[in-house]
């Protein structure tokens, strides 16, 4: 019988083994888990902060882009003024002859 008690023994010694083991592991992949959540934070705030940097490097051309623009478009509205003060019988016979353009290509595309 005394075999048996050992073989219990033998056998209460490995499953307590196994459990400390198991144990250890958990704390193990709990540490694990937690290196990967800061690194992975770590990695979402470097990303964040590049694409914001992007962000804010496109708007800034953006924003100097339209105001290129704006300040060409002004440019070109004051030379027409001039334009037409200087010449003001060209400026109307011009604009008559756009609308006439204008309109008889209006009146093809009903016709078809």
């Amino acid at each position: 019988m005394r075999e048996t008690q050992n073989g219990q023994d033998e056998w209460k010694a490995a499953i307590v083994k196994a459990q400390e083991m198991l144990e250890e592991g958990r704390k193990e992949m709990a540490k694990a888990a937690e290196m990967a959540k800061a690194k992975g934070e770590e990695a979402w705030q470097a990303a964040r902060q590049k694409s914001r940097e992007a962000w804010d490097g496109v708007r800034a051309t953006g924003l100097n882009a339209l105001d290129d623009v704006r300040d060409r478009g002004e440019e070109v509205w004051e030379d027409a003024e001039k334009l037409v003060k200087k010449h003001p019988a060209r400026a109307i016979g011009l604009t008559l002859l756009v609308g006439v353009v204008i309109g008889a290509l209006l009146s093809r595309d009903r016709d078809s």
